[in-house]
């Protein structure tokens, strides 16, 4: 009897094994007909047609860099493009000429005064200012705490000769004390009402945006952005903003690629005073 009921119990989970197989194979060959009755099944597909963006399509400008030099270029050749020779003579004669003004408004010069360098190395020259616009460059590369330390010489571990050899300490500092970009009697007065605080370099920044449009046409995405110039220097353009790394320095309203970054056009937030806000709105942007 006993055998009989084990055979039986066998043969119920050989029956429920065959059982669940055959379902199995049901619900597969069901699905696999159901897959045969919609061609070309996909998870994610378009029922609508993409929408035409009218403003690519009358979009025509050739964007891009426009009659920049060969790609295999030296980077000074890049620079040259943005600090044109014109503007590197002007800067030679109108630090030329706030020199002597300086020294021509001195009765008299002190013994040991850096002045007196300029007068035994001579006026600046185009290839002093070219020299002199390197060193600056390689100041923001090697940092030191003050500008003195790059002419080092008592610690042969902090020593940087390559300055050295450009100039002389007292040399660097009289044409960095003398440098100008514009004529100080064509800036008006600060009570006049043409006064503007970026007089001084306003000039640097027309050639800028010129020639920024010059060489390279952008793509119709712009983004108009602020950038800030971290400075402690004493100007009514200083800006106080905690958020930022640099809490104290002048900002610049920047349009730029949003591709690329590339700036097509900046302006120097002047202050309150000479860029009021108009009523109604947090900040114009002209």
């Amino acid at each position: 009897m006993s055998d009989i009921s084990e055979d039986s119990e066998v043969s119920d989970i050989e029956s429920d094994t065959d059982s669940d197989v055959d379902l199995a194979q049901e619900i597969t060959e069901s699905e696999s007909s159901e897959d045969e009755n919609v061609p070309n099944q996909r998870p994610w597909f378009r029922i609508y047609p993409p929408e035409i963006d009218e403003m690519q399509q009358n979009f025509a400008e050739n964007v891009g860099l426009q009659d920049a030099p060969p790609r295999n270029s030296r980077p000074i050749t890049y620079f040259f493009l943005f600090m044109t020779m014109d503007f590197l003579r002007q800067i030679v004669r109108e630090t030329n000429r706030y020199a002597a003004d300086y020294i021509a408004s001195k009765d008299r010069i002190q013994r040991f005064s850096r002045l007196h360098d300029w007068f035994k190395v001579g006026v600046l020259t185009l290839r002093d200012l070219k020299a002199f616009l390197a060193v600056i460059l390689n100041m923001g590369i090697n940092k030191k705490p003050v500008i003195t330390e790059y002419w080092n010489t008592k610690f042969a571990s902090q020593s940087t000769k390559w300055f050295r050899d450009m100039f002389s300490r007292n040399r660097f500092q009289v044409i960095l004390k003398f440098f100008h970009i514009t004529n100080n009697a064509m800036i008006p007065n600060r009570d006049d009402p043409q006064y503007s605080p970026t007089g001084k370099f306003q000039c640097f920044v027309d050639l800028f945006n010129e020639k920024s449009k010059q060489y390279y046409t952008p793509n119709q995405s712009l983004s108009i952005d602020e950038n800030f110039i971290g400075t402690r220097g004493r100007s009514i353009m200083i800006q106080y903003i905690p958020s930022k790394a640099a809490k104290f320095g002048v900002k610049l309203w920047v349009l730029a690629e949003s591709i690329t970054g590339y700036i097509v056009h900046l302006n120097v937030y002047k202050g309150k005073r000479y860029d009021p806000t108009p009523a109604g709105m947090l900040q114009e942007v002209t």
